[in-house]
């Protein structure tokens, strides 16, 4: 690879995972941990910093952490990936994991409301989103580093 590629995958054991794949990923872990209405936009074509977002809401701050604690946990240990940062930990209303092509919105509900990241970036396509095919990646994942 050299210094003008652009990595469009990310690789667990023999399989190559779309960076859609690894969004998915995210909705996954956080649809196990009671977050709700997971939506995944793709940014690619409308000029924006990061290709994909995804975002998911929970109930209180606790879930909120616990949500966003859960996807870096498993990028980290069972994808290799880490987050360029992290913001929103203080509050825990909005926790930004920001993995450079995918940003991972947690918000509390009210919070969500309040900044309507759907609306302000309407432009962008929806990726529709299907509980098994989020689930069937992650557990694809999960097999890969088991065996």
């Amino acid at each position: 690879m050299n210094g003008n590629d652009i990595k469009t995958t990310t690789k667990v054991g023999d399989k190559e995972f779309s960076h859609e794949e690894v969004a998915m990923i995210a909705v996954a872990i956080a649809t196990e941990k009671k977050a709700v209405r997971p939506i995944l936009m793709d940014l690619r074509n409308i000029g924006a910093f990061t290709e994909l977002f995804t975002i998911v809401s929970a109930s209180n701050p606790r879930q909120v952490y616990a949500v966003a604690e859960s996807i870096r946990q498993f990028f980290k240990h069972n994808l290799g990936i880490s987050p360029v940062s992290v913001d929103g930990l203080e509050s825990c209303t909005w926790i930004l994991i920001d993995y450079g092509f995918l940003f991972v919105h947690v918000f509390q509900e009210p919070t969500r409301e309040l900044y309507q990241l759907e609306q302000l970036w309407s432009k962008a396509h929806v990726i529709p989103l299907t509980e098994d095919k989020c689930q069937a990646l992650y557990n694809e994942v999960v097999e890969i580093n088991t065996s």
